[in-house]
């Protein structure tokens, strides 16, 4: 697991008790702080520095710099059995056998 990274200057506190179903959290930002964290962060090619929010073992939540990125390796494709001629004939009268109409 890698170190967090926790965003600075921002913070997420969760609804009070007498908040309707429809707010999930409230969010709050201290300009200054969060403004010198993000001139130091890298937001990638596309310009986007996406965070997470999290739970921790506490239950406290804490806002976190997603780190994931996608593997350069390609997943190796699973081949799908080659049928012979019979057998892809026996599956399509089984096919026709289980259709209503």
């Amino acid at each position: 697991m890698d170190d967090i990274k926790f965003a600075d200057g921002i913070y997420f506190k969760e609804p009070h008790q007498n908040a309707p179903d429809f707010v999930k959290g409230k969010l709050s930002i201290q300009k200054q702080k969060l403004m010198a964290w993000l001139e130091g962060m890298d937001a990638g090619e596309e310009g986007y520095i996406n965070l997470d929010i999290k739970v921790a073992k506490s239950g406290k939540c804490y806002i976190a710099v997603d780190t994931w990125k996608p593997s350069n390796q390609q997943q190796p494709q699973q081949q799908k059995p080659q049928l012979t001629p019979q057998q892809q004939e026996q599956m399509d009268t089984r096919i026709d056998d289980d259709v209503p109409f």
